[in-house]
């Protein structure tokens, strides 16, 4: 992951979001409670603003689609199998 992941461009920062789609579109929300890039109280604040549909925690750090790639995966099939 350090060799592929690049740092965001600039200008995301500076764009204001007139719509994002968490407004308007189903959501599902894990949050990692080893976060330490995220504190896991701020990811279920995230997550309760949303409205999901479902929330999964996970005993993982910031890089929960590594360690914990079977659960990530059940949460996204269920988001999937549950709009088909």
């Amino acid at each position: 992951m350090a060799v592929t992941q690049k740092a965001p461009v600039g200008s995301t920062f500076a764009e204001a979001v007139s719509s994002p789609a968490w407004k308007s579109r189903p959501t599902w929300y894990q949050v990692s409670t080893d976060d330490r890039m995220i504190h896991p109280d701020t990811e279920r604040r995230m997550a309760e603003r949303m409205n999901p549909r479902r929330t999964v925690e996970l005993d993982a750090s910031h890089a929960s689609l590594a360690s914990q790639p079977g659960a990530i995966v059940d949460l996204i099939d269920q988001a999937a199998t549950s709009l088909g």
